[in-house]
């Protein structure tokens, strides 16, 4: 059997509220795992109901993860070694039966590297298909691991990242995963402290955007959803105005509110990016208008 040495779950059954705020920190939690105890084993759980399009981030962000420890300098050749001998496993579960022909959606098992994941949502895979090298279904029928009619196969699933079982797999081509739109740009994910992370194929064509609008106050205008902000654009968290609302380019283009020294923690969640945008739901889509009214 693989040594899968991390498996995160993510699954619309576990139960706990929506809210980021009192929502554990995938991304922190994932981010620190790899970049500080990459060779030790982890298993964590995350509740997606309501937000289940929080799973494209952290497909990218096990990809961009899993990289990065492969180039830590701080590490020795052996340890980079031992690291690339073990199997991150993800698991995705959002599959609500909407149709009487059909037992929800199908599970797929895929493979790309190190890592495997089994989930129910192709889409979260999009931004890394060129690097997914092998897909399988998962039948809902014809095996022994579940019946045709099981309402809790999410309690079962997950094994599939262990072992097959035996299990009679189907093989599908991996041009079945949907392509991420190139002119796409998207709220990606909410932290804990209501910063906003967003996500684009080619960050830098939307910054040259934002650089092109600039108001001479040094401000744009960026609209999320339906809700429009003037933030301050700077080059990170660390040149900020305390109190101001930003943007900046990090890799993916951040959006976020410096905390001033004397707020109380009640403050800083309520005057952050998530609400000044009215609670943006992931995936929502960000625009510049070309036009800034002065």
């Amino acid at each position: 059997m693989a040594d899968v040495r991390r498996i995160y779950a993510f699954s619309d059954t576990y139960g706990r509220s929506k809210n980021p705020f009192v929502q554990d920190d995938a991304d922190a939690l994932l981010s620190t795992d790899f970049r500080s105890f990459p060779l030790l084993p982890v298993r964590r759980e995350f509740d997606i109901y309501g937000r289940e399009a929080v799973t494209g981030h952290i497909v990218r962000l096990t990809f961009e993860l899993h990289d990065a420890v492969l180039r830590n300098k701080c590490m020795t050749e052996d340890q980079k070694k031992e690291f690339a001998g073990t199997i991150t496993g993800l698991f995705i579960n959002a599959a609500p039966r909407t149709d009487k022909n059909e037992n929800g959606a199908p599970f797929y098992l895929i493979t790309a590297g190190n890592i495997r994941i089994v989930t129910t949502n192709l889409d979260c895979l999009s931004a890394v298909k060129e690097r997914i090298q092998t897909i399988h279904r998962m039948p809902n029928e014809g095996h022994d691991l579940f019946g045709p009619t099981e309402q809790f196969r999410s309690s079962y699933t997950p094994s599939l990242l262990l072992d097959t079982q035996n299990l009679p797999l189907v093989e599908e081509k991996i041009d079945i995963i949907p392509n991420y739109p190139e002119d796409r740009w998207e709220l990606a994910y909410v932290d804990r402290f209501g910063n906003l992370v967003t996500y684009s194929k080619h960050p830098e064509r939307h910054w040259e955007e934002a650089m092109s609008t600039k108001r001479p106050d040094g401000r744009v205008k960026v609209v999320i959803g339906n809700v429009s902000q003037a933030l301050s654009l700077t080059t990170s968290l660390r040149d900020a105005e305390p109190g101001d609302m930003v943007v900046y380019n990090n890799g993916n283009i951040d959006i976020l509110r410096k905390w001033e020294e004397d707020e109380d923690e009640f403050t800083r969640l309520y005057r952050s990016a998530y609400f000044q945008f009215a609670k943006p739901r992931i995936g929502m889509r960000i625009t510049i208008p070309k036009k800034i009214a002065e």
